[in-house]
């Protein structure tokens, strides 16, 4: 018979090996692709990060969601969710000097449903590309900043 602190550190164990991830497939993308971070176009940037700025139209694979209006371009918070079977999710924008903001390696049988917080200095377009199926799939909207952005 288990006495209870037996029985707790099993426990504790149990739950540890249980959250522990069973493949980490990180790429640092800093160091890997340091042109990404560069790049001061939004189609340069995409080249560097897929190879490729030929893409199709996304709205019905992609769900995007950020606000029509942020009152505080500090903090844009922008989300995205999919059903696709990504291989990487990359994040972009054209309001601030560098374009990319977020470049995600997506592991098999993921569940993409990513949110985040993004600074624009000013008013511009924000843009999701996932790459899957051998085709860029790109969804895009545009965000009006009225104060804050990036220069205060």
């Amino acid at each position: 018979m288990l006495n209870r602190r037996e029985f707790l550190g099993l426990g504790l164990l149990a739950f540890g090996v249980a959250v522990a991830p069973n493949k980490l497939n990180a790429v640092n993308f800093r160091e890997t692709k340091p042109n990404i971070w560069k790049a001061k176009k939004v189609d340069a940037a995409v080249k560097e990060v897929f190879g490729s700025t030929s893409t199709v139209d996304g709205a019905s694979k992609i769900k995007l969601k950020a606000p029509d209006i942020a009152e505080n371009g500090a903090v844009v918070p922008v989300s995205f969710e999919s059903e696709l079977k990504a291989t990487k999710i990359a994040v972009f924008q054209d309001a601030n000097p560098e374009s990319a903001v977020a470049v995600y390696s997506i592991p098999d049988n993921a569940v993409i449903d990513y949110a985040l917080r993004i600074k624009l200095a000013k008013t511009g377009t924000v843009t999701v590309i996932a790459q899957a199926d051998g085709k860029l799939y790109k969804v895009s909207k545009l965000v009006k900043v009225t104060i804050g952005g990036c220069g205060g």
